[in-house]
């Protein structure tokens, strides 16, 4: 996490940089068996070796035969050993691979899910903030990640409250975020700023 004290006549900002990653959401796989095959389909491709990130989740909506239940041998997996509805899975933050199978079949209907460390966030940089009507921070970024600026009046305060963000842009290698002045926080006012993939 990067900080930042900025001090703009008679008001104080402290600027806190990090990155939060989201859960995944929706079904990232769909598995099912057609035409009765020893294999299972995973979008599109029979048994393929799945290449997961280590501590995100994932869901797979799982429409297999009755004879063909479909299990991912790990830890983290919820709604395990089933042929049909969604099944959960965190990947362990452990450098291991894994893999699912058939629980009838086993090795006769197995694949590989292999397990690899999340990509580490860009490298952000403060190139400028102003205070006027309106904050403007302008930083370095990627275009897949969005700054979410927050504020407290009090460090010792676990409550920290979003800035209403009004632009959020990203162009030729610097994000422009513009967000609305705090109400009614007073001179002293910490900002910190975090970043999420879109």
């Amino acid at each position: 996490m990067n900080l930042w004290a900025l001090r703009f006549g008679t008001v104080s900002i402290l600027i806190t940089l990090s990155c939060t990653l989201p859960a995944a959401f929706g079904a990232d796989f769909t598995v099912t068996t057609p035409g009765g095959q020893f294999a299972f389909n995973i979008n599109g491709a029979d048994s393929p070796s799945l290449t997961l990130v280590r501590g995100r989740t994932y869901t797979f909506a799982v429409a297999t035969s009755s004879i063909h239940p479909f299990r991912v041998n790990s830890a983290g997996v919820v709604n395990n050993n089933r042929t049909s509805g969604t099944l959960t899975y965190t990947v362990p933050t452990t450098g291991a691979n894994f893999t699912y199978d058939c629980t009838v079949h086993g090795a006769s209907m197995r694949g590989t899910i292999l397990t690899v460390a999340p990509p580490p966030p860009p490298t952000v940089r403060i190139l400028n903030i102003s205070v006027g009507t309106n904050i403007l921070l302008r930083s370095t970024g990627t275009n897949n990640f969005t700054v979410m600026p927050e504020y407290t009046t009090n460090l010792i305060s676990t409550n920290w409250f979003a800035l209403t963000v009004q632009t959020n842009r990203f162009a030729d290698g610097t994000n422009d975020t513009i967000c609305g002045l705090p109400q009614g926080a007073g001179n002293a006012v910490f900002i910190r700023i975090k970043s999420q993939p879109n």
